[in-house]
């Protein structure tokens, strides 16, 4: 595994448990009732991924849960990668847990209107973009974007995830990091759209309003167990939601910019107009 990537495992198996404790309808308090654990603050570190859970504990979750297989299966799996001894000297990321999430997706949807999405950015465009933010320390600009980078490793896996891209038309315009970094991550995405598990689109400029107009955001979709949550970031972090009023929220935005969007086509032929355009 990646250094982190046991703390990312930590987070994921933490949040897909308490969907599936909110699935079954219990509390906290009744699952320390039920138990026998020493306070409901147990629970609220093992959802929040920031203590071991033993191989028995977990059981007696899925058991409680009423999870069977296959999703219990994957949960014991997430469950014996999340128990590895974590790397020493490194500290984990909110990339690692990204990463964690995307090896697991079966299906990633990602909207962005200003910088083209995590998933499509080449190493020196993270940087860039990485060097103007208001809480990375400067040494930590280089590990954190190549880390980003290595979030894209699962897109050209035996098994990849299914990716639907949509940009606004003035990520591609930006100049970020300068020409030269600006061709080179063009160049990139226009490689990443000829991946037969991506679709890629672009709304151009003169489409106006639409349901994701400045809300950039990923809709992240497990298959097993079934589990879907949107990442969105701000300033000074990230952040997921798996509350189901808020995922319909977000899928339905995705559906309706999709629409508004060009075809893949016509935004691959916008693609190349723009790289034609930069030096």
């Amino acid at each position: 595994m990646w250094p982190s990537a046991v703390t990312a495992y930590r987070e994921l198996l933490g949040v897909v448990l308490r969907s599936c404790r909110e699935r079954a309808g219990m509390s906290p308090t009744q699952m320390t009732r039920t138990l026998g654990w020493y306070s409901s603050v147990k629970i609220a570190k093992i959802e929040a991924g920031t203590v071991k859970l033993p191989e028995n504990e977990l059981e007696d979750l899925l058991k409680l849960y009423e999870v069977a297989d296959p999703e219990a299966a994957k949960l014991r799996y997430f469950g014996a990668k999340a128990r590895n001894r974590p790397e020493s000297g490194r500290m984990p990321t909110a990339v690692n847990t990204y990463r964690a999430f995307v090896s697991e997706a079966a299906e990633i949807k990602s909207y962005t209107e200003m910088v083209l999405p995590v998933l499509a950015q080449t190493e020196a465009y993270a940087s860039a973009l990485f060097a103007t933010s208001l809480s990375t320390p400067p040494s930590e600009i280089g590990r954190l974007a190549r880390e980003r980078v290595a979030c894209q490793l699962p897109l050209v896996s035996a098994d990849p995830p299914s990716l639907h891209i949509v940009v606004g038309e003035p990520a591609l315009l930006r100049p970020i990091g300068g020409p030269a970094v600006r061709r080179a991550q063009l160049e990139h995405l226009h490689e990443l759209a000829g991946l037969s598990n991506v679709t890629f689109q672009v709304v151009p400029l003169d489409r106006g309003e639409h349901s994701g107009l400045g809300t950039p955001f990923t809709v992240l979709c497990l298959a097993i167990p079934e589990f879907t949550t949107v990442y969105t970031e701000r300033l000074t972090g990230s952040a997921y939601s798996d509350a189901p009023e808020e995922v319909d929220a977000y899928q339905l935005a995705f559906r309706r910019i999709s629409e508004v969007a060009l075809n893949a086509r016509d935004s691959v032929r916008v693609l190349d107009r723009v790289l034609e355009r930069v030096a």
